[in-house]
């Protein structure tokens, strides 16, 4: 498969709220990888960056979003990893792993919009994220992606 892999560029931001505080946005553009099979259908593959808070040490985590028909599997992997799945106003159980231990988790998506083409689309996501049982945040995930302009002949 790695041979249909194709680089494109992704343009993401995801905005946390969490109660009695404003909004967290990060935004970030990064190189990745397409796999697209159909138009509802595609891989995308790219590396996140994160910093521990508790050490203050940058890690790296490979992220692989699955799109199917309109459902979106994040899978998360590296020292801090964990698999979300989104489907509308569905719920989805799983834990996070990390150095530290392992914490239950779920989310239930309240918006999945994807329009996924072969050489540009978009994922957006909004989600409750539940930490041990509890409410945690709620969640929006923007992310864009285009291929590399190709380059035109005889310029």
């Amino acid at each position: 498969m790695d041979q249909a892999l194709q680089p494109i560029w992704i343009n993401l931001m995801a905005i946390a709220s969490y109660d009695h505080m404003p909004e967290y946005p990060i935004q970030f553009m990064t190189a990745g990888k397409l796999w697209y099979q159909s138009p509802g259908n595609a891989l995308l593959r790219y590396t996140e960056s994160q910093q521990d808070e508790t050490t203050g040490e940058i890690t790296n985590c490979e992220i692989s979003l699955t799109i199917t028909d309109g459902k979106v599997s994040l899978v998360r992997e590296g020292d801090y990893s964990n698999t979300l799945v989104f489907a509308e106003n569905q719920r989805y159980e799983g834990v996070y792993h990390t150095p530290y231990g392992e914490i239950p988790m779920g989310v239930v998506a309240r918006g999945v919009s994807c329009d996924i083409g072969p050489e540009k689309g978009s994922v957006h996501l909004r989600y409750e994220l539940n930490m041990q049982g509890a409410y945690a945040s709620t969640n929006e995930l923007h992310l864009a992606y285009r291929t590399e302009p190709k380059a035109e002949k005889g310029a």
